[in-house]
């Protein structure tokens, strides 16, 4: 059976992977859960794993909340569009 802290990490790291929103969500998250990463007892190892796991996930989060260009319409001449009327 595995111990809190591992069990704690493992259950973390499925929610930081599954986390969306804003990434202001997840650091808040973060300084939320400092009392029960002590009270579990986790390892540096450990909290270094979580760390570089929140950072990969913020990182995608603000890619992904990037605005991203829009392509520019197509002209169209509506001429051609019609063809040959004979």
């Amino acid at each position: 059976m595995p111990d809190k802290a591992a069990a704690y990490v493992e259950l973390a790291l499925w929610g930081i992977s599954i986390s969306e929103g804003p990434a202001s969500s997840l650091r808040q998250w973060w300084a939320d859960e400092r009392a029960h990463r002590e009270d579990y007892g986790l390892t540096q190892d450990q909290i270094d794993t979580l760390v570089e796991a929140c950072r990969v996930k913020v990182e995608q989060l603000q890619r992904d909340d990037r605005p991203r260009p829009q392509p520019k319409p197509r002209s169209t001449n509506q001429r051609a569009r019609q063809g040959s009327l004979i």
